[in-house]
């Protein structure tokens, strides 16, 4: 969708959920059990928990992907 515009919030919330749950995922991985908790927890006190599960669970972010000439000034 040429011309969408993503607020400062959602884009980072965006980013925020990708990188929790690409961690939570590498530390499973790796068999990490107590590193993964601790990061689970973490993103649980930040109320993120539920947005990041969706994200592993199916792969897919709380908002629609985007493209990087999709972004405007004063958006990053």
């Amino acid at each position: 969708m040429p011309g969408h515009r993503y607020t400062q919030s959602e884009y980072a919330l965006q980013q925020v959920d990708e990188t929790f749950g690409n961690l939570l995922y590498s530390l499973e991985e790796h068999h990490l059990t107590h590193t993964y908790r601790v990061v689970f927890r973490f993103c649980e006190l930040e109320g993120i928990n539920d947005l990041v599960l969706i994200y592993l669970n199916t792969g897919a972010l709380p908002f629609e992907e985007f493209s990087e000439e999709w972004l405007f000034n004063g958006e990053v």
